[in-house]
């Protein structure tokens, strides 16, 4: 549909007279047409948007009552993957229904027409970086898009501006796009092998690099191919041969994440976490006790990086405030029993109980356990917050006093990341491949080890780089951390007691990055159901029945239901937490 355009008063006086003074029909004015709203852009200006919306659409998603572009909104997907794998309360009581994602649709595939255009405007070979640019962020985004909800939009998507084009477009199959977006990656590489008259500009990501964009897609190709080796009947083949092949990431250096700034103004371009903790009102989830409780007890290196503690006070639950405070069944770390007793054991070896200074240390560990779905009381200044990494917050180690946030940012640039697809990540995959038989070869343990070296080098690198008061930890601590796990790796019976060991550590590494922790848990159902206690190998079990299982996808949005006919009946007959997407042949359940 065309619109009319709006003319100025003055504009329409002057087409007024000359229609009076003339003879001539007037036949030749485009009133369709405003110069100052080109309906096509220069592939410079559309590659920047194009990336970042494909990357923070794809990846993060976006909260789902917003319609608009800001950084800040892109949380709630990865936070809710989040709370499904149990590291916060975001959404860990599968409390999900049919109007939970309208926003992350809608805005999905409103900004990922950036993309789009370039590829229509790409087909006649003129400029092949750009198509291949735009090839590859299609297979990431759109990679993630199935991950989330399984059959969507594809080969007809995108056309709404088309003449004659249906409005009511038809749903592909989920395996049936992933085969597409394989051949994607393999033609992206096709076209950064061919000569590029022109320099590429306005790529945030690969700064025009042919050879930095080669390794990325053939990374995206590795990553699809570790989700979908299950629900292919030749993805271990493929699996095998992508790693035999190389050409991915393998170090630090070639890290692929997005990196965010202080700045404010015109757009807030800080970390989300950032902007919806070091402002007035914090108001971020909380985070599970487990993992913070578990990563002082494993004497984890990267604990004061990764938190920040608002309070020292211990509540007290004779007093009737503090006991509206303290949360759901005492389940309150300073004062939990079980947790005192594996704290005593751990740090003092059953020869004393914790200091004052201990007790006061652990007040400031403020969560909850996993599947608290209780009302949230006033305590957003007692509630630990995302830290120096990855939101580019603060430094909250145990040398650092609590420190109640109070707004304006409390010190805290936001300059932090998230982290998309890292060279830990690949050697996770491969561990992962190895373990479980696909026939990848490789030593398992080898790349485990290495995998947890880089992850948390990775940590210090961004923490410091955020908050300058971070310390550099002791290599005899990181040595010491990493043994501990190699150790519990080695005592693993099976091959897949040790993938189970691999997945509890990629547990650890997944803070920033729930959407990994979540495809893991579908792929392989690890880490299990387990205890919460020093070195455990399993996630605690909901401490209050969600009503719902484990979230195998995402519900379909009824908004989309309500516009387009072909999504009436995914609203109505998938059930998100019954009905799996092609790749997960896992099902994870959990017993109550």
């Amino acid at each position: 549909m065309k619109f009319l355009t709006t003319y100025t008063q003055k504009g329409l006086l002057s087409i007024a007279l000359l229609m009076a003074m003339s003879s001539c029909e007037v036949t030749d004015l485009d009133i369709n047409t405003d110069p100052n709203k080109p309906l096509s852009a220069a592939l410079n200006l559309l590659l920047a948007p194009a990336e970042l919306g494909a990357l923070n659409i794809g990846v993060v998603g976006i909260n789902s009552s917003s319609t608009t572009y800001s950084p800040g909104n892109f949380r709630t997907v990865s936070d809710n993957a989040s709370g499904f794998t149990g590291i916060m309360n975001s959404a860990d009581s599968y409390g999900l229904d049919n109007n939970t994602y309208n926003g992350t649709w809608n805005t999905y595939y409103r900004n990922l027409q950036n993309v789009e255009q370039i590829l229509r405007v790409t087909t006649d070979g003129k400029n092949p970086y750009y198509r291949g640019i735009a090839l590859a962020m299609k297979a990431y985004a759109m990679g993630n898009m199935v991950d989330m909800f399984g059959d969507v939009p594809y080969s007809k998507a995108w056309q709404g501006n088309v003449d004659g084009s249906d409005r009511n477009v038809a749903f592909d199959k989920d395996s049936e796009i992933y085969e597409d977006l394989l051949k994607l990656c393999d033609q992206a590489v096709a076209e950064f092998g061919k000569a590029q008259a022109v320099a590429v500009s306005g790529d945030v990501i690969g700064g025009g690099s042919a050879a930095t964009w080669i390794r990325l897609a053939k990374t995206i190709k590795l990553r699809l191919l570790m989700n979908s080796r299950k629900g292919r009947a030749t993805g271990n083949a493929e699996l095998k041969a992508a790693f035999d092949a190389g050409g991915y990431i393998t170090t630090s250096a070639q890290d692929f994440y997005y990196q965010y700034s202080k700045q404010l103004s015109p757009q807030d371009d800080r970390h989300p976490w950032a902007i919806s903790t070091y402002n007035a009102g914090n108001g971020f989830t909380y985070i599970n006790h487990q993992m913070m409780g578990e990563m002082i007890l494993n004497k984890d290196p990267r604990f004061g990086m990764y938190f920040f503690r608002q309070t020292d006070k211990v509540l007290d639950a004779g007093n009737p405030t503090d006991r509206g405070t303290i949360p759901y069944g005492g389940t309150y770390i300073p004062t939990r029993p079980a947790f005192l007793a594996e704290y005593k054991r751990v740090f003092y070896n059953d020869k004393q109980d914790p200091t004052a200074d201990d007790i006061k240390f652990l007040a400031g560990i403020f969560g909850r356990d996993r599947g608290d779905n209780t009302g949230a009381p006033a305590d957003g200044t007692l509630r630990t917050v995302p830290g120096a990494y990855p939101a580019g917050g603060l430094y909250g180690g145990r040398e650092i006093p609590a420190k109640a946030l109070t707004g304006s940012r409390d010190g805290a640039g936001g300059n932090g990341i998230w982290p998309l697809i890292m060279s830990w990540n690949v050697k996770f995959y491969q561990v992962e491949a190895i373990l479980d038989g696909t026939g990848v070869t490789g030593d398992a343990r080898a790349l485990f080890e290495t995998a947890m070296r880089e992850q948390i080098a990775s940590v210090v690198k961004f923490a410091q780089a955020a908050d300058t008061k971070t310390p550099t930890p002791a290599a005899a601590d990181v040595t010491a951390y990493v043994n501990a796990w190699l150790a519990l790796y080695d005592a693993a019976p099976t091959n897949q007691g040790k993938l189970n060991t691999v997945a509890k550590q990629i547990w650890f590494c997944s803070w920033g990055q729930g959407q990994e922790i979540w495809n893991l848990m579908r792929r392989t159902g690890y880490p299990v159901q387990g205890p919460f206690k020093q070195f455990s190998t399993g996630i605690q079990s909901p401490i209050l029945k969600p009503g719902r299982q484990y979230a195998l996808r995402l519900p379909y949005p009824a908004q989309e239901g309500n516009l387009n006919s072909n999504a009436a009946k995914y609203v109505s007959d998938i059930i998100f937490d019954r009905d799996p997407v092609f790749w997960d042949k896992v099902k994870v359940k959990w017993e109550f």
